[in-house]
């Protein structure tokens, strides 16, 4: 017996190796299942090589747009403070950017206040963050290699919290605009 010749769509179709299952969009949303196809299969998590990670973060650390892109920042406020709307907006975000880095200032050598219970409090914090609107949250392994120049040292505690908020696309092609901020 011989099998039947695929269809031309039967052919083009890719075999799917495993389905990866996230939250919703929003908080309380429906899981969404996304298959992956064994064609894009690899190992899970950003293959790395340490050598390569210690060299580029030795020659070539990281730091922060607000110093390296400090020209372009000036400029592109100079363009918001000629439109009142905008100047409105940036005078607040900086007005709620630099309470939360005094908060952080004086904050950030407080030892805790509460004893260690042994809880394992990832779900809580994971939870907490996709209620505050964050699409994404992650808990890592904190690695100093991706310090800013500028903020090298300032870190002390083992892990990171990593989030990630969703921006729709268009406006952000406008920038520097009302509609981008």
């Amino acid at each position: 017996l011989y099998a039947a010749k695929p269809t031309s769509e039967e052919a083009n179709m890719l075999t799917i190796g495993h389905q990866v299952v996230r939250p919703g969009r929003h908080w309380g949303d429906s899981e969404v299942t996304i298959p992956v196809p064994e064609e894009l299969e690899t190992v899970p998590g950003i293959p790395t090589t340490g050598r390569e990670v210690d060299w580029y973060a030795r020659e070539y650390p990281l730091e922060t747009m607000n110093i390296t892109e400090r020209a372009s920042r000036d400029w592109s406020n100079t363009l918001r403070d000629l439109h009142a709307e905008m100047r409105e907006i940036r005078k607040e975000h900086d007005k709620l950017n630099s309470n939360l880095i005094m908060a952080a200032r004086a904050t950030a050598e407080m030892d805790p206040t509460a004893e260690p219970t042994g809880e394992d409090i990832s779900q809580l914090v994971k939870d907490k963050a996709r209620q505050l609107g964050y699409l994404e949250v992650g808990i890592t392994a904190y690695d100093p290699r991706y310090d800013y120049k500028s903020k090298r040292g300032f870190t002390v505690l083992p892990h990171a919290i990593c989030l990630c908020y969703e921006q729709d696309f268009e406006p952000t092609q406008t920038i520097p605009s009302v509609d981008a901020e």
